[in-house]
């Protein structure tokens, strides 16, 4: 700051001289300075040199309990712990009253917001991603470029995600795994020490694990959500090289992607055609707590469409899973360099109608970027947290371990269903469902699936 405040004030110097230089008449450099001009603009020279100098006035503190914030975030699994975090800062800041904080189930959190912006109420801070997702609140965001003192700490990719219209509205708070959970022990029963690599060797995992007695797949198909249109379906699309944010951006716009042909996309359903093989009976009508729950009580040997955020779920039910679990990629590819595990950045934002904004910024900073918030994202949640610059903590999770090692390893792609229009989700999942029920053939499928994005570019869902 100090480099910053001397280079203004040589600055405003050289800006008197200038005007020194050239007063006194009509035409500059033609009309000789007198005394009295000098004498007048070196007084003028100082009082602008006492000005920069003089410090800007101290900004009125908030009085104590005079501050109350609200946070509205889809997070389920923060309900139980996110009051540690909350009475930390209310410790270090005694302006803050209350912080009111709800955890949203996503297909809730739309509707809710929609109603809390109409009656001119929305959340202080409000849970949102890059992408698609929440798109429509971002117009309700400050810029965090400003006042926010972990903006600094962003990667500069981070900071381009979460711009829109030319202001930072998203901030990245924790990263989230997608992929296949493997209970290693009943791997092991199995003949296995490592997870597979390939979909080939998928299959031979999946014969083994049925000739020793052991369910293969536990699948939540009856959240036709969970899959298609959101964590699960979006797999073909990182594994393209690019992590396929231009191939949607394509389709999107209506171009013919020949999806019939598609080797990502068939790579993917010869994978489902494995999962379909070897699910538990009734896999269509598992809703996702019998199916996690069934997991967690290792009654199989792996669960799809899960991740790192379910550590806290698995402490509550079986603490003993996390001796031998793993989280690696779905491996649609048998190229095994090719399958990448999905990556879901969960993000925030603050409201630019709260009445405490600065407040709003720096209580959001404290979640993203804190010592406390730190050991609570990666020891209390099991979550990597999104500054890379943080300290990763020896008492992580192994399935935010994967994670991150699959990030560093560069075979992570941020998931596509970020920037998948939530109109689709309703069409995407019906065929999904028809999918797996086994009600629609792969050609059927593949043409509905280009139809709903031609659909969409040609205005059919506005």
């Amino acid at each position: 700051m100090k480099k910053r405040v001397s280079s203004l004030m040589l600055a405003a110097v050289l800006a008197a001289m200038s005007v020194t230089a050239c007063s006194g008449g009509k035409e500059a450099g033609t009309t000789p300075v007198t005394t009295a001009a000098a004498e007048k603009a070196a007084e003028e020279t100082k009082s602008e040199q006492q000005a920069a100098e003089t410090p800007a006035p101290t900004e009125e503190k908030a009085a104590d309990g005079s501050v109350d914030l609200t946070v509205t975030m889809p997070l389920g699994q923060w309900t139980d712990n996110f009051d540690i975090l909350i009475e930390a800062y209310k410790a270090e800041h005694p302006e803050i009253g209350t912080i009111e904080a709800t955890f949203p189930s996503t297909s809730d959190y739309n509707d809710l917001l929609k109603a809390a912006a109409a009656a001119g109420e929305l959340p202080d801070i409000i849970g949102t991603n890059y992408g698609e997702p929440f798109k429509e609140w971002n117009n309700y965001m400050a810029d965090l470029s400003t006042d926010f003192p972990a903006y600094e700490l962003f990667t500069e990719d981070q900071k381009t995600l979460g711009t829109v219209n030319g202001k930072v509205v998203v901030a990245p708070i924790y990263l989230e795994g997608t992929g296949i959970l493997y209970n290693m022990a009943l791997l092991e029963k199995a003949g296995w020490k490592e997870v597979p690599k390939t979909r080939d060797e998928l299959k031979k995992l999946c014969e083994d694990l049925t000739a020793a007695g052991i369910q293969p797949f536990m699948h939540q198909w009856a959240e036709t959500n969970l899959n298609l249109f959101n964590w699960v379906g979006p797999t073909w699309l990182g594994n393209k090289e690019n992590g396929g944010l231009d191939y949607i951006q394509k389709m999107l716009a209506g171009e013919d992607m020949d999806l019939a042909n598609d080797p990502e996309m068939n790579e993917f359903l010869d994978y489902y055609d494995i999962a379909i093989q070897y699910a538990q009976p009734n896999a269509t009508a598992t809703d996702k707590w019998t199916a996690r729950n069934a997991f967690f009580l290792e009654e199989a040997a792996m669960l799809t469409g899960e991740g790192s955020w379910e550590y806290p779920n698995i402490m509550n039910v079986n603490p003993d899973l996390m001796n031998h679990i793993r989280q690696d990629v779905i491996p649609c590819s048998n190229d095994a360099d090719k399958n990448h595990l999905q990556i879901q950045t969960m993000c925030a934002g603050v409201s630019s109608q709260s009445k405490n904004v600065k407040a709003a910024k720096d209580f959001l900073s404290y979640i993203i970027s804190s010592e406390e918030a730190r050991v609570w994202h990666q020891e209390t949640m099991g979550s990597p947290t999104s500054i890379v610059s943080l300290e990763i903590s020896d008492k992580l999770p192994c399935i935010a371990v994967d994670v991150l090692d699959h990030v560093a390893a560069g075979k992570a792609s941020e998931s596509m269903w970020e920037f998948t229009p939530a109109v689709l989700a309703t069409d995407l999942e019906e065929i999904w469902s028809r999918y797996v029920n086994q009600q629609i053939s792969r050609e059927n499928f593949t043409a509905r699936y280009a139809e709903i994005f031609k659909d969409y570019a040609a205005g059919k869902y506005n």
